[in-house]
C-alpha cells in the first residue's frame, strides 16, 4: 500500500505541475499570426497582450478595445484602411487574412 500512495503522490504532483505550465488558452495558428502582426506593427505604441502598459500612454491597450469599438466591424475597417485619430498613428491597410488574424487575436486578449 505505501508504494501505491507514493505513485499517487507523484502523479498528483506531476498533474499539478502540468496545469501550471499549460496556458489557459492555446492560440490557434490564426491567432498566433494575429499576435505576431500586433506585436510587430502595433507593439511600439500599444500594449498588445492581456497585461502591461502601452509604451505610449495615449495608445489604448488592445485588451480594452472591445469597450471602444465593435470587433465584429473592425476587420472591415482594417481592410479599408485604418487611419489613426492622432498624427503619430500610421495608416494601415490589411489583407483579408491579416485583418481576420489580427481580430481573432484581439478577441483572445479582451478583458473581463
Amino acid at each position: 500500500m505505501p508504494k501505491a500512495r507514493t505513485v499517487l503522490k507523484i502523479a498528483a504532483l506531476a498533474l499539478a505541475a502540468a496545469v501550471q505550465v499549460l496556458p489557459a488558452h492555446a492560440l490557434t495558428e490564426q491567432e498566433q499570426r494575429g499576435r505576431t502582426l500586433a506585436a510587430g506593427l502595433c507593439g511600439g505604441c500599444h500594449a498588445v497582450g492581456k497585461a502591461g502598459a502601452s509604451p505610449r500612454p495615449a495608445a489604448p491597450a488592445f485588451r480594452d478595445l472591445d469597450r471602444q469599438l465593435d470587433l465584429d466591424k473592425f476587420t472591415q475597417r482594417l481592410r479599408e484602411g485604418l487611419l489613426g485619430t492622432h498624427e503619430d498613428m500610421p495608416m494601415f491597410r490589411f489583407s483579408r487574412d491579416d485583418a481576420t488574424a489580427l481580430v481573432s487575436y484581439l478577441r483572445t486578449v479582451q478583458g473581463p
